[in-house]
């Protein structure tokens, strides 16, 4: 055997070994982001926030409205969680209204409000302002980092 078939494998121990250790800390990031994808909904229910659970399912993987981006490079490992719906980050951020409009829509039998673009009702949305109920903020602030270490010490140990 020359020394280049020993390269060789020396070379395929190395791509199996980086290709373990990256599935690895992806398989640790996306429990990360379950994780917090689970701790904002928990918020959002806690808080009373749910519509029409439009909000809610759109900090569930998978549903059309979140977002779930994983990256990885050689020096950072990142995923993204969240939701592009619009109103999700009003609703934690606050807002303000700063002139009269008019939102079409109807009082459902339950007392809540439903939008729709169509109806001739509705109601006249006034100026003012809306503090941000900051739900996904405590939720970042409940995902034990430490907790996070220990896990990826057992992992990698």
């Amino acid at each position: 055997m020359s020394m280049h078939d020993f390269d060789g494998l020396a070379k395929k121990f190395k791509k199996l070994s980086d290709e373990g250790v990256s599935q690895i800390l992806k398989n640790i990031a996306e429990a990360v982001g379950e994780t917090l994808l689970n701790l904002v909904i928990d918020e959002i229910d806690k808080q009373d926030l749910i519509d029409t659970g439009l909000m809610w399912n759109s900090f569930t993987r998978g549903e059309d409205n979140n977002i779930w981006e994983w990256d990885v490079d050689r020096n950072s490992i990142s995923i993204e969680v969240g939701s592009n719906l619009t109103y999700a980050r009003y609703l934690n951020d606050g807002y303000t209204i700063h002139k009269a409009h008019f939102v079409p829509g109807y009082w459902a039998t339950n007392g809540t409000f439903v939008y729709d673009p169509r109806a001739k009702t509705g109601f006249m949305a006034k100026p003012r302002s809306f503090i941000g109920r900051q739900y996904f903020d405590i939720a970042v602030k409940e995902l034990d980092m430490k907790r996070l270490e220990k896990e990826l010490g057992r992992m990698l140990s």
